[in-house]
């Protein structure tokens, strides 16, 4: 069998299709594994405050609650405290909290690192998490068969 001949123009276009083909494999693949190490690093950071901020609301000041009977929170110890545990858990995160008599606000920040995306210049991926908690004593509602 003979094969009619190629034209000039045809010779290297499988190669630029490759090309482009790998290219965009590798940016597919890029966010791919890069955006779940974005999301687990979301819910991390999310964790994290939520955590920080019962460690926070834990702290109650108990002269006040022996003077007045009510749960109020140590606002200092609970900043503090909340910040302590971030920091222990997640050397490199970032804590900002506030605190009331009544309850913990924590902000967390956390710097994640790119597997893939470090080729076209992303080399880190920050993650946000927020969370409140309320310091409440014993159980608060009646149960269902309570007299």
């Amino acid at each position: 069998m003979n094969r009619p001949p190629r034209r000039a123009s045809e010779d290297g276009v499988a190669s630029i299709v490759l090309v482009l083909l790998t290219t965009a494999f590798l940016a597919l693949a890029g966010l791919v594994w890069d955006g779940g190490r974005a999301i687990t690093a979301r819910q991390h950071a999310a964790d994290l405050a939520e955590q920080a901020a019962r460690a926070g609301a834990d702290d109650l000041n108990i002269d006040a609650a022996r003077a007045t009977g009510a749960e109020q929170i140590d606002q200092a110890a609970a900043v503090r405290d909340a910040c302590r545990y971030v920091t222990v858990t997640a050397p490199g995160a970032a804590c900002e909290a506030t605190a009331s008599t009544t309850g913990v606000t924590v902000r967390v920040t956390t710097t994640t690192s790119t597997a893939v995306l470090g080729v076209i210049g992303i080399n880190t991926l920050t993650s946000h998490g927020h969370a409140t908690a309320t310091a409440v004593r014993g159980v608060t509602t009646a149960s269902a068969g309570a007299p």
